[in-house]
């Protein structure tokens, strides 16, 4: 299963330098370096390191408890994975999501090969939980936006554009799972999905030969995935623990942006907004994924200052829990995939042999 593709290590590098260089510019003429740092000498440090700690805390805590509906998922299936291995996967695909610009897809394909390559699982097997963790933490994070929609419309006069951003991405969302569930659950659903991706492959390639070999595999993956998701269907018990790990690790990412705004001693901000803004700038975030840092910050900046967070308060607190959320995952995620020979992921990202398991990986030094 082969992972090179699509962008080389300088390219998202200069990409994130681009990102960050536009993000710093925001700052300085928006809210104002002096500002910034009037703010942050202001406060009490013991309190600041108290609630910063938390915060660092409240992620750690996030990516374990996701790292336990992926183990839980496979436990249902039978595929047996240690939770010290899942972990370690688990950190590595969100370092792939910050640092390669294809955002999830390519986290996701990097925890599925992860899998299938530790548990000698088919493809399908392996992506079954990966994808179902995807539907189930979407469906928290949804119904916690809509919670957290529901308390801002009745608590406080929202501005138009922000009120149809949620519209808008609530269906959507709604929309997307229900496409996942249409192909693992309906019958012959798969098998139309094979064919409309074959047909679009014959736009791409004549070669008739590799073509044939690649609805085979695909067939082998995209079935293997729809009886894995039966099982669920089956048996829905075995969901019951991976939405229970869902919600409690929303409510520790939820916790890593609110324990910043204690650090900054600042308490005028509640759970439901901090639902609205992390499932708006998320959204943004996967659509702008080749630019890793810039358009995210600056859309939590606006967001917050639209919730009637002061201009300073919201550039400081979008600072410190994107240091968090990106860059400690990104020191974190580094060395992890050295140690386990991942490097090619960094330099090249995934290609679609990926997706259908022809290769395996080159490790190639970046």
């Amino acid at each position: 299963m082969k992972l090179p593709g699509f962008l080389s290590k300088h390219k998202s590098s200069l990409f994130l330098i681009l990102g960050s260089i536009a993000f710093i510019a925001y700052l300085e003429y928006f809210v104002k370096f002096d500002s910034l740092i009037k703010l942050l000498t202001s406060l009490n440090l013991a309190q600041y390191s108290l609630y910063y700690s938390l915060a660092i805390l409240s992620l750690v805590l996030m990516v374990f408890f996701d790292s336990l509906i992926f183990y839980y998922l496979l436990q249902g299936l039978k595929v047996k994975i240690k939770l010290t291995k899942m972990i370690l996967y688990n950190w590595i695909g969100n370092f792939v999501e910050m640092v390669i610009p294809c955002e999830t897809v390519c986290g996701e394909v990097t925890r599925i090969y992860l899998i299938q390559k530790d548990t000698k699982s088919n493809i399908g097997t392996s992506a079954a939980p990966v994808i179902s963790s995807r539907i189930i933490s979407t469906v928290i994070y949804t119904a916690g936006l809509l919670v957290g929609s529901i308390f801002l419309v009745f608590g406080r006069p929202l501005p138009l554009y922000l009120l149809g951003t949620l519209l808008v991405i609530s269906f959507g969302t709604v929309g997307i799972i229900g496409v996942f569930f249409y192909i693992a659950l309906k019958n012959g659903a798969d098998e139309r999905l094979v064919n409309a991706i074959m047909r679009l492959l014959k736009v791409i390639t004549k070669n008739q030969a590799k073509l044939d070999k690649r609805k085979e595999k695909l067939q082998t993956t995209i079935f293997s995935f729809t009886e894995a998701f039966k099982t669920y269907k089956k048996n829905p018990k075995l969901l019951i623990k991976p939405t229970i790990f869902a919600a409690v690790g929303y409510i520790f990412n939820l916790l890593v942006f609110l324990m910043v705004f204690y650090a900054l001693n600042f308490r005028s901000i509640t759970l439901p907004d901090l639902a609205v803004v992390y499932f708006i700038s998320s959204t943004v975030e996967t659509i702008t994924s080749g630019f890793p840092v810039g358009a995210v910050e600056i859309t939590m900046i606006n967001l917050y200052s639209a919730l009637n967070v002061p201009l300073v308060i919201a550039g400081a607190a979008t600072t410190l829990s994107r240091l968090l959320t990106f860059w400690v995952q990104v020191l974190i995620g580094y060395p992890l995939v050295q140690f386990t020979g991942l490097k090619q992921l960094v330099k090249n990202g995934l290609s679609s042999d990926a997706l259908f398991g022809n290769q395996e990986p080159g490790m190639s030094e970046i």
